[in-house]
């Protein structure tokens, strides 16, 4: 079959070789939402200083020692995440539902004996897993631009020889190549042309993501004198993520003879790590609680990344071409950055109560680096300098109530303030993410139901391949979540 050349196009070689080893990937990681029970989400999160409540096991530990019984607890939840895009003034939304565990766990109350002197009054051991950041989402990209991705192939492809191409880019230009989407300028490959050379192309952009991110927690608690409350967690997290992306791009122009062409990436992340969380709470008044927490950074000792890509193309003559490349992966460990926690409640006639949690994390302080069992001595030094530029510290807050309307009745409200990571040199969108959340709950002596709703939106600057060649595409997302926990008292 004939191949079109065409004239170099000189660009910056955007780096395409779908190992998830970036920056990106350690914020994606470093970025944790507020889960755990159905009462804890439904104030917000702000249950710093408040406690006996499960979820405090990944956040303040000394609230476990606010139980006064043996307790546990399960809590599933619905999601529903809905994606919403505009390219080049075209819309397209997409969304995608699942079903899993936010919660799960116990704690153990061991009293001191009605004669004992200590001013020690409980001791609590718990148990519990709490899904820290859920990954599930659908997002569709749809317009036409003049640009196509793949100019970034034959930029990438520049100055390396027809036959070393697969072995040089194994992931992104040798599959061009290979499926004639780009050809060589000339015999020694010092540059390479594109079949998509003029015209407008209609492109279609798919992004499907699933995984979690959840935290194993074992922590320890004591109540002193019921005025201060100590604890401490060590937390086991781990990390599940699958993401497939799909690009294809349609020729318009007749002139052309290539149809179309379709770029899938594939990768798989799996992660374990270890981090610990100290806290403490006081109550200088019956009416009044204070926390403070203080997470250390996770150190994740172990990440694994699989990825491979393909490509196809269809020409007008009838002609087809597909190709696969190989299975690639890589082992690395990465450290993400501690937090400090501080919260204020305030109880009011033992029948409500406000309460706020401010939260300081300086994302800037994730790290990538090698894992001495992966045979390679990269630095990373590009990867983490790029974080430091692009990241900031952040400030969040989180602010809930409860009120005891009757009885066992109870009614809550509440609303969470994530201030958005990245510096804003380094975005065009710098809005934060904000929850609004609600729920009710019903308590007696020997269980408890609780029900939550929580709906966050934010908006994301994503581009589709190099940034010089296609406008930015802001995905608008929002997440809204239905919680049950049932929980039983002994």
């Amino acid at each position: 079959m004939k191949r079109i050349l065409l004239v170099t196009v000189v660009l910056m070689a955007f780096s395409m070789q779908l190992k998830a080893q970036t920056e990106e990937d350690a914020l994606r990681y470093s970025f944790l939402d507020f889960g755990g029970t159905a009462r804890y989400n439904s104030v917000a999160g702000a249950f710093g200083a408040l406690g006996a409540d499960l979820s405090v096991l990944s956040v303040n530990p000394a609230g476990m020692a606010r139980f006064k019984s043996s307790e546990w607890s399960i809590t599933p939840q619905i999601g529903l995440q809905n994606s919403a895009t505009q390219f080049t003034g075209i819309n397209a939304t997409n969304g995608h539902e699942s079903i899993v565990i936010g919660n799960i766990g116990g704690v153990g109350v061991i009293k001191a004996g009605k004669e004992s002197a200590t001013l020690w009054k409980r001791i609590q051991f718990g148990l519990s897993y709490n899904r820290l950041a859920n990954f599930n989402e659908r997002t569709s990209i749809s317009g036409i631009s003049d640009t196509s991705m793949s100019y970034v192939f034959a930029a990438q492809a520049s100055g390396i020889h027809p036959d070393d191409i697969y072995e040089t880019l194994p992931f992104t230009s040798s599959q061009a190549y290979e499926t004639y989407v780009i050809d060589p300028g000339d015999s020694s490959g010092s540059f390479y042309t594109t079949q998509m050379y003029q015209g407008e192309f209609n492109h279609q952009h798919t992004i499907y993501r699933k995984g979690h991110m959840g935290e194993t927690a074992i922590a320890m608690s004591g109540n002193f004198n019921d005025k201060i409350y100590f604890g401490g967690t060590i937390g086991f997290p781990s990390i599940r993520f699958r993401q497939e992306k799909n690009h294809s791009e349609t020729a318009l122009s007749d002139s052309l003879e290539i149809e179309n062409f379709t770029y899938n990436e594939y990768l798989s992340t799996r992660g374990n790590g270890v981090n610990a969380k100290l806290g403490i709470v006081v109550l200088p008044a019956k009416w009044l609680r204070i926390g403070a927490a203080y997470h250390t950074t996770t150190k994740f000792y172990y990440m694994k990344d699989n990825w491979s890509s393909s490509m196809s193309s269809e020409f007008k003559d009838g002609e087809s071409y597909t190709s696969n490349s190989p299975d690639g992966s890589f082992l690395y460990k990465l450290k993400t950055p501690g937090r400090f926690i501080g919260s204020l409640s305030i109880i009011i006639a033992r029948k409500a109560m406000i309460s706020a949690d401010y939260e300081h994390i300086d994302y800037s302080k994730s790290a990538l680096s090698s894992h001495p069992f992966s045979g390679s001595s990269y630095s990373f030094s590009n990867e983490n300098n790029t974080g430091d530029i692009n990241f900031r510290a952040t400030h969040n807050i989180r602010i809930g109530s409860e009120i005891n309307i009757a009885g066992p009745l109870y009614t809550r409200l509440g609303f969470a303030y994530y201030q958005n990571p990245y510096n804003p040199a380094a975005l065009e969108n710098n809005d934060a993410k904000l929850t609004y959340t609600g729920g009710f709950g019903y308590r007696v002596k020997s269980f408890y139901i609780d029900f939550a709703v929580t709906s966050s939106t934010w908006t994301k600057d994503y581009y589709m391949y190099d940034p010089i060649l296609v406008e930015n595409t802001p995905i608008k997302k929002s997440n809204n979540n239905l919680i049950f926990t049932f929980g039983r008292k002994f």
